[in-house]
């Protein structure tokens, strides 16, 4: 923009001479080298920036141009890739302050001087809808420069004035050059540089209101980034118009919450202060699974091998202020995956020492690392490794302040292991009440189990998460043999865990023929399901917490099925949370004629229902009458009864109506009676 520095020393006067005298330099020149440099070096100055680039798009070649003393810069537009070619594609304008960490940047395209990039506004030129160009105006890290919507409002005005150059530069374009055109864009450029003076105010805020701000909107920022990713995931699945058009409006949400925030965090100074948290209880793998698979997503588009590992052993629920936990995690992954680059790893690990009832959390990355003397420094408030963490990589310096304020909070220690070029290890432990001690996932004591795991090198990391889990529920490690082909499977192999790469009809068709229980590992989000395979195999995505997948897999005792018969959308849902985490397969019918259907296909197909919840109101077909026919059914077949609970809130009248069901959970349900049903049958 013409900011502050330009406006104290630039008068409105000397920009109109200045333009005026552009004009002139432009039309004495006798090169379109010359012309470039001139309007290169006026983009320069007006943005208070260091390098500026026009590039004229040349349709018959498919390629943008950009002619200097030192060649012809020629890109094609055919290779698709890079930033540059997302402004021609989308004919849409960018301000990019952290253009090295943005997914589609590419070096060579967007960056073909070979400077150290920093930062960088990119403008579409479009005259009577033909796509005419791309004017950037960008800098180094040798210049600290933070672009605007006030930079860009600017570059628009000036975009007239740019596009009549460029057609005097290429006349080939055929378009009628007026005279009148530069005069006019000159004006504009004017009027803007007016308004923008006119509106600068000083805004005084108090330091408790920057606080607040500072941390409140850094937070908001990383799960914005997050959604941003999965949208974009989804976005390739549907072919929908319509659900498309719904994710291109959540796409479009997230970018702005991004944005906005960006630009508020720009503007904030280094005071802050922690709000209020309380104690909850919650469920212990649900948590800290559902906080490291916001990164799924990311973690998969960048190309990192990303494993999440918590502890099977630890109680199911435990006690803490799970506000400031979540905000430490999601800082500390979200630091490691900003400094880490692709084809690298990256670690989440939970850990739960039981005779200290304390939490070790750690993040473990292969990045840039952090030089020693550097590594107490990051923990202070908009602070950053080296001067030039925050120009390559961006970010406000303020996660790790935040985060150890909080681990404090908790009654904790954060520790920081690093090596500069090697990565960096951030951990903490911090002291949890538990509900009761009750592990998560009990030990499987079975020694007739034995697991191939087949797979290539390159999923060395993701398969030793896979063993550390199947050791901590109980599986010795000679019970599994890492394996590269089907040739290598050892006798007495009963359980097959493959990797997506390595599944070809051959290793299905072997394991049908050898009743083997096949697990197939995903290796990119969204590209398989179960129909693609037998029914018998189950899949798993590696860049998620799949202990539930793995152990359901491994388990000799079938998860439980559940059925919960409701057409209340709030209760379903309600019950379905409550049994979250719990070893049971859950399905759920709308309307009591389907889930009398239901009940009697999967006995049918070998496969009985263990429980089911019922609401007695229910279309078609009372919850009531349900039960009355199905156990009939029962009877009739000689067949173990299904554990019944009525969920309508009141008990039958009649006597024998009330012996259909084993058990009555009154609404609003407490967790306690969902749960003892389910316990009931083990």
């Amino acid at each position: 923009m013409i900011n502050e520095k330009i406006l104290a020393t630039l008068s409105i006067e000397i920009l109109e001479n200045q333009l005026k005298e552009t004009t002139k330099e432009v039309d004495a020149a006798n090169s379109n080298v010359e012309i470039n440099k001139i309007v290169e070096n006026l983009l320069v100055t007006l943005m208070d920036a260091e390098f500026s680039s026009i590039w004229f798009y040349d349709e018959k070649k498919s390629q943008l141009l950009r002619e200097r003393l030192d060649g012809i810069r020629e890109i094609s537009i055919n290779e698709k890739r890079g930033v540059l070619y997302k402004c021609f594609m989308t004919k849409e304008e960018g301000i990019y302050n952290y253009l090295t960490s943005e997914k589609d940047y590419v070096s060579s395209i967007d960056n073909p001087d070979e400077i150290k990039m920093k930062s960088k506004i990119m403008l579409p030129l479009i005259s009577s809808d033909n796509f005419l160009g791309i004017v950037t105006v960008y800098t180094s890290i040798k210049k600290i420069k933070f672009f605007t919507e006030d930079d860009l409002e600017l570059l628009k005005a000036i975009s007239p004035y740019i596009i009549d150059i460029i057609y005097k530069m290429h006349p080939q374009a055929k378009v009628e050059i007026k005279a009148e055109n530069c005069i006019r864009a000159e004006s504009e450029v004017l009027n803007k540089a007016k308004e923008i003076e006119e509106s600068r105010k000083d805004v005084e805020t108090s330091d408790e209101t920057l606080a607040f701000m500072s941390n409140t909107i850094h937070d908001i920022r990383t799960p914005a980034n997050t959604l941003f990713g999965f949208l974009d995931l989804l976005e390739e699945q549907i072919n929908d118009p319509r659900l498309k058009q719904y994710l291109l409006n959540a796409k479009e949400s997230a970018g702005f919450i991004n944005d906005l925030t960006s630009s508020i965090l720009d503007r904030i100074s280094s005071h802050r202060e922690r709000e209020e948290s309380v104690k909850e209880q919650i469920d212990s793998i649900k948590f800290f699974s559902g906080v490291a698979e916001m990164f799924s997503s990311n973690m998969y588009s960048k190309n990192l091998n990303y494993n999440v590992f918590i502890d099977p052993s630890m109680p199911k629920e435990i006690i803490t202020e799970p506000l400031k936990l979540k905000r430490i995690i999601m800082n500390l992954i979200n630091n490691a995956y900003k400094f880490t680059a692709t084809n690298k790893s990256i670690e989440f690990s939970v850990r739960y020492k039981r005779e200290d009832k304390r939490l070790f959390i750690s993040v473990k990355d292969t990045g840039i690392g952090i030089a020693k003397e550097k590594q107490q420094e990051i923990f202070e408030a908009f602070k950053q490794a080296d001067d030039t963490t925050v120009l390559n990589y961006g970010g406000t310096g303020l996660g790790l302040a935040i985060s150890s304020g909080y681990v404090k909070d908790l009654g904790g220690f954060f520790s920081l292991k690093s090596e500069t070029d090697k990565g960096s290890e951030f951990s903490f432990d911090i002291a949890v009440d538990s509900v009761d001690e009750t592990v998560s996932f009990k030990k499987i004591d079975n020694k007739e189990i034995k697991i191939a795991i087949l797979m290539d090198i390159k999923n060395k990391f993701s398969a030793n998460n896979i063993v550390r889990y199947l050791t901590r529920v109980g599986i010795d490690k000679n019970q599994i043999v890492p394996v590269a082909s089907l040739s290598d499977y050892p006798s007495g192999i009963t359980h097959l865990i493959a990797f997506q790469n390595k599944i070809d009809a051959s290793i299905i068709a072997d394991s049908v023929a050898n009743s083997l229980k096949c697990l197939i590992v995903e290796e990119s989000l969204f590209s398989i399901s179960k129909d693609d395979f037998h029914h018998s195999c189950e899949i798993m995505s590696q860049y998620t917490c799949f202990i539930n997948e793995l152990y359901a897999f491994i388990n000799v005792v079938e998860a439980p099925k559940v059925l919960i018969v409701d057409d209340d959308k709030i209760s379903v849902s309600l019950i379905k949370t409550l049994l979250d985490g719990e070893f049971c397969k859950i399905n759920v019918a709308g309307d009591g004629e389907e889930a009398l259907n239901l009940l009697m296909n999967a006995h049918k197909s070998g496969k009985p229902f263990s429980l089911a919840y019922l609401d007695n109101q229910m279309p078609k077909i009372s919850g009531l009458e349900v039960m009355k026919r199905f156990r009939e059914y029962e009877e009739g077949k000689q067949l173990k009864q299904i554990y019944a609970v009525s969920i309508s809130g009141e008990m039958p009248k009649n006597e024998e109506d009330k012996k259909l069901f084993d058990a009555y959970a009154t609404k609003p349900f407490e967790k306690e009676n969902i749960r003892e049903a389910l316990y009931q049958l083990s």
